[in-house]
């Protein structure tokens, strides 16, 4: 019986050594990742639209999802504002982009009760309930996005657009999102990854619809025969998978159409000199209009 509790004993101070050391090891690699993804923003004469990333950047990186971002870029001047949202498995909505890296990167993680720590060891991109990843400290003291929030924060800015990213359950949360937001649905821009997706929009009162061709991933010379029945406002494409000049015909069919087309993720500003004409929208983490300069 001895032996046996003290067998009990070493197993249990194994384990809870082991957890301590995933708790070390994540929270050691998330404040890696800050360092290696701090950002500096740069100031662009531009007549092109400028929308911000995942809400805007910070100045510890990229995809912070925050209110704080928001109110930050829109004192810069800029009114358009692109975001994550991700389900989660207690029917919530958190605004992230992934539950790997970004979710180490934004969120003290040791805050974690040890059983969950230990599962995100084992399963890295597993996700987290809503009620969990509200509780956890996001670096910088920021404020992590929800539908509520989102809600309250275009009630305060009227003239402000949001571009919803649903990569998980697109439709589901874009129904969501239009039952939270109520009449401040129309101040946004949803985006759509399948046909069937744009209808749904339409009927649910989205102000705008953007098709976002880096899901399907379509090629873009299909696109204006694909598209022309629908109605939609916009196309939102990868500026990286743009071949100059040969696809500048596909863009000018695309805008003969009607629709605009924003590309997505221009950070520097020789890119963003670089693109056609035909594009009238970029997506960026960094770019802010050189008019609101301080």
């Amino acid at each position: 019986m001895t032996t046996l509790i003290f067998l009990l004993l070493a197993a249990t101070g194994l384990t809870c050594l082991t957890l301590v050391l995933v708790d070390w090891y994540v929270s050691r690699r998330a404040w890696r990742d800050v360092e290696a993804h701090r950002l500096d923003f740069e100031f662009v004469a531009s007549k092109r639209l400028l929308i911000a990333h995942a809400a805007g950047g910070s100045a510890m990186g990229s995809y912070p999802n925050a209110i704080e971002c928001l109110d930050q870029w829109y004192a810069q001047g800029i009114r358009y504002f692109e975001f994550d949202l991700q389900p989660t498995p207690d029917g919530g909505w958190i605004g992230l982009h992934d539950w790997g890296p970004t979710l180490r990167r934004w969120f003290d993680l040791s805050a974690l009760p040890l059983q969950q720590r230990l599962l995100r060891a084992l399963r890295p991109r597993s996700a987290l309930p809503a009620k969990s990843v509200l509780a956890l400290p996001m670096r910088g003291n920021l404020t992590v996005l929800t539908p509520q929030r989102l809600a309250t924060w275009l009630e305060a800015h009227p003239d402000a657009w949001l571009v919803t990213d649903i990569k998980s359950a697109n439709r589901q949360g874009l129904e969501v999102l239009a039952q939270v937001l109520g009449q401040r649905v129309r101040q946004v821009v949803a985006q759509v990854f399948a046909i069937e997706e744009i209808e749904l929009a339409r009927r649910l009162g989205y102000g705008r619809v953007a098709w976002a061709n880096y899901v399907p991933k379509w090629p873009l010379k299909a696109l204006p025969d694909r598209l022309g029945d629908f109605s939609l406002d916009l196309v939102v494409l990868d500026q990286r998978k743009l071949a100059l000049p040969q696809d500048l015909p596909h863009l000018d069919a695309l805008i003969r159409q009607g629709r605009e087309i924003w590309v997505f993720t221009v950070n520097d500003c020789q890119r963003l000199e670089e693109l056609p004409e035909a594009i009238s929208g970029v997506i960026t983490d960094r770019l802010l209009p050189a008019n609101t300069e301080k």
